[in-house]
């Protein structure tokens, strides 16, 4: 019954995942996800790009074959790890004993975020995957296998360094001490496997893009994260997480937790919190504060959100069987139900799924150039989304270069500048005025439209 359950489950986010890629043409968002699919799509042409420290290899390796097909192809892709990770999510809470294990399934696919993120280009998706399986492994005493699945994860997304410390405390706690050196197998498959890329065996820690006590997006609050929580949740799983960790915490203090769920999912969790929180409070790594990095970890926040629920039902209505069912169904309907509610924790479904006006001005950008482009132009931009509607290799230098300062001064005649107010000027510091003020440059295109606040600018230059 259980399993028939988990099967009907996944089939109805099958068929709501297929719908979504049907009638929404969103990506996620228009920066990240759109770069992260780029390297993907063209690391074949550019074999190098199956070891660039910012695009992830591992996501890059495994997201490369969909990526042909593509931005669909990379939602499939995105689809099928998330659809795994709320079925090893459902496995580990059954291994963890947590009665209702079916309730974490139904959380996972109810988290607004996480489905939103689900269709598009980011690297989150498959980090939460790689820790469900790596824990899950774990919970069979399969700890070889645990561990090496862990490895990788630093390869996926940066913060799995804070995971794979949380394992090797595990190992170091239980004595299980041989299996720590297992943990560092992926940096050296990717340490061997990048020299011949970079002659450096040691490119895995140099090429770091993070690695700088600098920011160029700022900071903020410390506690930005904690408040923030609840628009990566949603209301209801975000009092049941809450009520997680109260009953984590009291059953530590009268020692009835397991050291899995102590370790692995509440300080597992904890340390990948507290780390982002000083990120962005103190300015580092340059951290953004995007609540999107929560997303990595939604298999031990469904798993804490599940025991917030088991809270209610299996401690303070154990014994009101009617209730306790009751509960139950009240609470599956309404977190169902929620990402369709106009709540600003929902999901904005024509906003959160479809094209930002960012893109749109974009493809309106592509539309126009279409009329005027011929064989011998290159195209200078910072946009990724560019590279895409433009079709247009991203990673070749004779279609396409960074917009820089340095850049613009190499420009050719005939080559064409696309400047937009938010990858230009905030990656870059190229000013639109620099290029209106150059007399080797004709502005040939302009556009300028205010969506939420926010002015949007486009202008398209061409070398005299």
């Amino acid at each position: 019954m259980k399993n028939r359950l988990i099967s009907i489950l996944l089939v109805f986010y099958a068929v709501i995942a297929t719908l979504t890629i049907l009638f929404f043409d969103g990506t996620g968002d228009a920066g990240d996800s759109i770069h992260h699919y780029l390297f993907a799509r063209y690391a074949p042409i550019h074999p190098e790009l199956y070891f660039n420290h910012w695009a992830k290899p591992v996501y890059v390796l495994l997201a490369s074959p969909f990526s042909q097909f593509g931005f669909v192809g990379v939602k499939i892709f995105n689809v099928i790890v998330s659809g795994l990770t709320i079925y090893f999510t459902y496995l580990i809470s059954q291994k963890l004993q947590l009665r209702n294990a079916i309730i974490s399934a139904v959380i996972l696919i109810s988290i607004p975020l996480f489905f939103v993120l689900t269709f598009s280009g980011l690297t989150e998706p498959l980090f939460a995957l790689f820790i469900s399986i790596g824990l899950y492994a774990l919970l069979q005493n399969k700890y070889i296998t645990a561990a090496v699945i862990i490895s990788f994860l630093p390869f996926i997304r940066s913060e799995g360094l804070i995971i794979l410390g949380i394992f090797a405390l595990y190992f170091l706690i239980q004595k299980k001490w041989k299996f720590i050196p297992w943990l560092l197998f992926g940096h050296i498959v990717y340490s061997v496997a990048g020299f011949f890329v970079y002659h450096d065996f040691f490119w895995i820690f140099n090429k770091i893009p993070y690695a700088h006590l600098s920011s160029t997006y700022g900071s903020g609050e410390l506690f930005h994260f904690v408040e923030e929580l609840i628009y990566v949740l949603g209301v209801p799983i975000y009092v049941l997480f809450w009520l997680g960790i109260i009953s984590i915490v009291w059953k530590t203090i009268k020692k009835k937790v397991s050291y899995e769920i102590f370790i692995l999912v509440f300080l597992g969790f904890l340390a990948f919190l507290v780390a982002h929180s000083l990120f962005w409070y103190l300015g580092i790594f340059n951290s953004m504060g995007l609540l999107r990095v929560f997303i990595g970890v939604v298999p031990l926040m469904a798993i804490i959100s599940l025991m917030g629920l088991n809270l209610i039902t299996e401690e303070i209505f154990k014994n009101n069987k009617i209730a306790k069912r009751v509960i139950q169904g009240l609470f599956i309907v309404y977190v169902l139900i929620f990402p369709f509610t106009s709540n600003p924790a929902a999901i904005n479904w024509k906003k959160d799924l479809n094209l930002s006006a960012d893109q749109q001005s974009a493809l309106r950008v592509a539309d126009f150039i279409d009329q005027h482009k011929n064989a011998d132009q290159r195209f200078i931009f910072a946009h990724p989304y560019l590279s895409e509607v433009l079709h247009l290799d991203h990673f070749d230098v004779n279609q396409r270069l960074e917009l820089t300062n340095d850049i613009i001064n190499q420009t050719k005649k005939g080559d064409i500048i696309i400047w937009e107010n938010w990858f230009a000027v905030v990656e870059h510091d190229v000013k639109k005025e620099s290029l209106d003020g150059n007399s080797e440059f004709v502005n040939i295109y302009n556009s300028n439209i205010t969506d939420d606040g926010r002015e949007i600018i486009y202008a398209v230059y061409q070398r005299k």
